[in-house]
């Protein structure tokens, strides 16, 4: 087991503000091994590059991610085969308390966390995001469907389960992770054979700004921040242009447990897409008048 090795992904150290995160092996090889869990993310796997690199017949590639948001902790397991135990229990997206008990079979963590021994001023983001959006949702290009994730972790990948299920072989089981790092939107990229692209750029982590486009595969998301000083601007234009009448609002559509972007794509038309298409015969009928 490796866990003092720099990790391959350049994903961020968590902020003074942040709870500080260790893990301790309580069973299995190097048991009493203490681990400072320091990055926004930390991979638990057998592939090289996670920050506690493990080896084992029942550990996955990218077995289970640690989320540390700046308020809270995450534990993720990444849809492995053989499961992750949280207190004997069988973890799916939990959140982590000091001493709970995690067990990746044949290893067993004990968990720590602290909360921060000072307060930083927490932004590490080095762009404007104010206000902090309300809402994150992704718009899929091809179909034009609004997708909010209902959980605090997302998952995107190619495996059923995922949140948002992508069904093509170019994307990695589970492929990418989208969550609030300080309030604001991030993306994590899993180590994945095809890398995550962030506006045709391929990252390990991204802080992500309304707009920016997210290539998992040949699927292309934008990036939606519902509530942003960017979304309250472009819906005033957008009010400007088609008034009078006030133009309806687009609303985001219903967000299922599971998304698989095949169905999507398969010609269906969505709520989304009518409201576009009434906003386009309004603008013309006022035009023709």
């Amino acid at each position: 087991m490796t866990g003092e090795s720099v990790s391959l992904q350049n994903i961020p150290v968590s902020t003074d503000s942040a709870p500080t995160v260790h893990l301790v092996v309580q069973k299995g090889p190097q048991s009493g091994f203490r681990i400072r869990c320091r990055s926004v993310v930390t991979l638990i796997g057998s592939r090289s590059g996670c920050r506690v690199q493990v080896s084992g017949k029942h550990i996955a590639p990218v077995h289970v991610a640690l989320v540390n948001d700046g308020h809270q902790v995450l534990g993720v397991d990444l849809l492995s085969a053989s499961g992750t135990l949280l207190n004997e229990l069988q973890m799916s997206h939990e959140r982590l308390s000091d001493g709970d008990i995690l067990e990746i079979h044949p290893y067993i963590f004990r968990v720590e966390i602290a909360a921060p021994e000072h307060n930083g001023n927490g932004d590490l983001h080095g762009m404007d995001l104010d206000p902090t959006p309300t809402a994150v949702a992704l718009e899929h290009l091809d179909s034009s469907r609004i997708l909010k994730p209902n959980r605090e972790v997302c998952m995107i990948g190619r495996r059923a389960g995922c949140d948002i299920v992508v069904n093509d072989p170019n994307v990695s089981r589970v492929h990418a992770l989208i969550f609030n790092y300080l309030g604001y939107p991030a993306i994590v990229d899993l180590i994945s054979s095809n890398h995550t692209l962030v506006n045709s750029v391929a990252v390990d982590y991204q802080a992500l700004k309304d707009g920016d486009i997210i290539s998992v595969g040949e699927s292309e998301f934008k990036v939606r921040l519902v509530g942003s000083k960017i979304v309250e601007t472009a819906e005033k234009k957008l009010k400007a242009v088609l008034a009078p009448p006030p133009a309806p609002k687009i609303a985001l559509a219903p967000a299922d447990d599971l998304v698989d972007i095949h169905t999507v794509e398969g010609g269906q038309r969505w709520s989304v897409a009518d409201n576009l298409d009434r906003l386009e015969r309004a603008a013309k009928k006022r035009q023709a008048v």
